[in-house]
């Protein structure tokens, strides 16, 4: 039997943890190990539609849409990253180089680049009167702080 009570509040302990996690999705980090998070909040639109950032900030999509959005590189960054999260698909045979998130309701995704240069993205998303395509930008400055 104490076995089993054992089992029984090692369950309870993880149940109780999961559910203040839960509770803290409100509560994101504004600052990383290696700089600044830059939050884009999506809406009807992208707020901030245009980012400056350093190497090592954290970009971070917030989806507050009604339904599942779409973040979409049309730049390559592969080879620029140094952190990320939620990111990895890659889109159909002929668009390889666009690398994606999909964001349900209230989810988030974040990359890190290690290096200055422009960046151009878009979000997409489905609405009443159809496919919905936000556009933003993100300039990777030079220096640090």
């Amino acid at each position: 039997m104490g076995l089993t009570g054992r089992n029984m509040a090692v369950g309870i302990a993880l149940l109780l943890l999961t559910a203040c996690q839960g509770m803290g999705k409100n509560h994101l980090p504004s600052v990383t190990r290696t700089g600044d998070v830059k939050d884009v909040i999506i809406q009807n639109e992208l707020s901030p539609s245009a980012l400056t950032v350093k190497p090592g900030d954290e970009i971070r999509w917030v989806n507050k849409r009604q339904g599942a959005a779409e973040v979409v590189f049309m730049d390559p960054v592969m080879g620029r990253l140094n952190c990320e999260r939620n990111f990895g698909r890659l889109m159909r045979q002929a668009d390889r180089q666009h690398y994606t998130a999909r964001l349900n309701t209230l989810e988030s995704a974040s990359v890190c680049f290690s290096s200055p240069g422009d960046v151009q993205y878009e979000v997409r998303s489905s609405s009443a009167e159809g496919e919905v395509k936000l556009p933003g930008t993100i300039q990777v400055t030079g220096g640090g702080s």
